[in-house]
This record gives structure tokens, C-alpha cells and sequence, in this order.
């Protein structure tokens, strides 16, 4: 009988069950733990996703995809406006409101105008400068006798100046001229909210151009709406926005068809302008 060596080093130990148990479970204890520091890295590389709920998501769209052209962005809306059109034809002599989510959410347009027939062709969370490139397909075949326009903040919530809306306004109105020369063209100056208080100063400012180009143009109306939804302290009333605290609520839409329908009280002409401040 072979004796053993002092000095070896006894491996049978470890192959017994229980040392097995503990040894493959260690393992898959810092394997687990492995892959959970790498998910975990993963997940917090990726940057936050944005609700859909809030304020600045339509702006942020775009924003995201600064690269995309209008018609990458809005392509699928565009011919759904046209879709529409096919199938619901716009009355020669309507009143045509183009413009971004403060059109197209309006939906008491027709309860708020309700001696005209008006048509809704609002998208997404449009430019300016996107409403100015659509222009000839949101018209298609339709013959309004009035085009109102209310698009420019989300211009100035990504980022562009006030001369850039006054740039994108005067495009939209050479567009709208090459269809339809003799069209009436209302400008709705875009609005304080509490969600965009602190772009005020450049709303107003894009304001301010917007009125000189309407000022120096024929059968152009500018209605002066930068602090309608304002109360008696100076800042946005909530009754007059939705809970996004971005866009009209139904008493906000009121508030502004008030001050708006006079302008299609006379069919011989339009006033040179309407300011927000007088009674209703």
C-alpha cells in the first residue's frame, strides 16, 4: 500500500455534494450580479423618454428631429388634412384656419363661429416656416374667402428669432398670394401661456415684425393676442388653458373667437387690425 505524501495537497474535499452546492451557487450569485451592473449601465446611458402630457412635447418633437425635413415630420398628417378635404369638400367662401395644436385642438370652432362655416386644417406641433411649405396642400381645391393663420410659438420654442417667424410669415403669404390672390389673410399673434411665460419677450417681439409685414400688405389683419389669457396679476389665468397649461382650453377658445368674429361681421372689408384689449 502506496503511502500518501505528506506534503499533497488533498483535492477530494472539494468534490464532495455540499462543497459543490456552495461553489456553483457562489458562481451563479456573481454572474446574476454581473449582469445587473451591466443592465443597470445600459439603462442609465439611455436618455429620458419625455410624456406625451407635457407642455413642451410638441416642440420637443421637432426639436429631436432638427435634421428631418417638414415633410419627414409631417407627411402622415398632411395627407390625412388632404384625405379630408376629398372627402368633405370645403365650401367656396369658408373661413380656413391653418396653423399648429392651438388650431388644431380648437375643437369648438364651429360652435364658436357659428353664422360661418369654418374649416380646421391645424397640425401636429407645425412651425410657421411648416405651414408656409404645406401651404399649397393644405389649400388644394378650396376657395375660402378668409385664411386665418395662428402659428409661431413653437418657432420660437426651439429656438428660431422673431425675424425668422416674420421671414416664414412672409413666405406663407407669398404662398397663399400664388393660390389665392384675393384671399383675406388673418395673423392670430401667438399668446402668453404659463407654460412658455418666459418666452414673452421674443413672442412679443415676433409679434411686433409679423404686425409690420401685415401693416405694409393689402387685405391682411393682425390680431393683437399676447395677453388675452392674462388675469388681473399679470399672469396666464388656468381656466383660460388645458391642465397642459400650453394650449386654450374651451373658455380660452371662447375668449379668442370673441375678439376674432367681428372681423367676419362685414363682408365689405376687414378692420386694419383688432387689439385683444378691447371688450368683448
Amino acid at each position: 500500500m502506496t503511502q500518501k505524501n505528506k506534503n499533497s495537497f488533498d483535492t477530494s474535499f472539494f468534490f464532495q455534494p455540499r462543497m459543490l452546492v456552495i461553489v456553483f451557487s457562489g458562481l451563479a450569485s456573481c454572474a446574476a450580479s454581473l449582469f445587473l451592473l451591466v443592465m443597470f449601465e445600459r439603462l442609465t446611458a439611455l436618455p429620458p423618454k419625455q410624456p406625451l402630457s407635457t407642455p413642451q412635447h410638441t416642440a420637443s418633437v421637432i426639436a429631436d428631429t432638427a435634421n428631418e425635413t417638414p415633410t419627414d415630420r409631417w407627411e402622415e398628417e398632411i395627407e390625412e388634412l388632404e384625405k379630408r378635404e376629398r372627402d368633405e369638400p370645403t365650401p367656396n367662401g369658408a373661413i380656413l384656419f391653418l396653423g399648429s395644436s392651438n388650431i388644431r385642438m380648437w375643437d369648438t370652432l364651429a360652435s364658436d363661429f357659428p353664422d360661418h362655416h369654418v374649416v380646421n386644417r391645424g397640425f401636429g406641433g407645425a412651425l410657421l416656416s411648416d405651414v408656409a411649405h404645406f401651404a399649397d396642400r393644405l389649400i388644394g381645391k378650396a376657395r375660402p374667402s378668409v385664411v386665418v393663420v395662428s402659428a409661431g410659438g413653437n418657432d420660437i420654442h426651439t429656438g428660431r428669432s422673431p425675424e425668422d417667424v416674420q421671414k416664414a410669415f412672409s413666405e406663407l403669404v407669398d404662398a397663399l398670394r400664388n393660390i389665392l390672390p384675393e384671399v383675406r389673410i388673418v395673423y392670430l399673434a401667438t399668446t402668453a401661456t404659463t407654460a412658455r411665460i418666459s418666452e414673452k419677450p421674443q413672442q412679443q417681439r415676433a409679434n411686433e415684425l409679423v404686425a409690420q409685414t401685415v401693416a405694409q400688405g393689402i387685405n391682411m389683419e393682425f390680431v393683437d393676442l399676447i395677453d388675452v389669457f392674462l388675469g388681473p396679476d399679470g399672469l396666464p389665468d388656468p381656466v383660460m388653458l388645458l391642465p397642459d397649461e400650453l394650449h386654450p382650453s374651451a373658455a380660452g377658445n371662447a375668449k379668442r373667437a370673441a375678439i376674432v368674429r367681428p372681423l367676419f361681421q362685414n363682408a365689405s372689408g376687414l378692420p386694419a387690425k383688432v387689439n385683444s384689449r378691447q371688450p368683448d
